[in-house]
């Protein structure tokens, strides 16, 4: 009995020493990327955002590179996606095998999500991540136009 107080008192004591240093919140998050690529026809474009709603859209086959800025509606919209993704566990997808899938590379930084996830198009509409892969899918296809 001695042994569980004493076992009780260190624990207590050691951890009110201990700092708690907790994730980034979700309104930290200072730059997501979306890479798109694959398929058949080898597509390769990525988009990546600062949280003041600038962006650069690559097309690597087109060589091409655009920068502009989120208007305020769609910087508050992709903020709401990404907070509707803060709690889904990262987890790596199972390959789906698909071979002309397009893949989506998503890494989003300051929210704890930072390793990134990966997905094609077989494996997206389970993950939670769907609505917010599609949003940044049509806005490197907005920007390219």
């Amino acid at each position: 009995m001695s042994r569980i107080i004493i076992i009780f008192v260190l624990l207590v004591f050691f951890t009110g020493c201990a700092t708690f240093t907790p994730a980034p919140a979700i309104s930290q998050w200072t730059t997501i990327t979306l890479n798109h690529s694959g398929g058949f026809i080898g597509l390769s474009r990525s988009i990546e955002i600062s949280h003041d709603g600038k962006f650069v859209v690559s097309d690597d086959r087109a060589k091409q590179s655009i920068r502009g800025e989120l208007s305020a509606q769609e910087l508050s919209a992709l903020n709401n996606l990404i907070a509707s993704v803060a709690s889904i566990p990262v987890a790596t997808p199972k390959q789906s095998g698909c071979a002309d899938c397009f893949v989506y590379a998503l890494q989003i930084q300051g929210s704890g999500k930072n390793p990134g996830v990966q997905f094609d198009d077989v494996t997206l509409p389970e993950s939670g991540f769907e609505s917010l892969v599609i949003f940044l899918r049509d806005l490197i296809d907005k920007s390219l136009k």
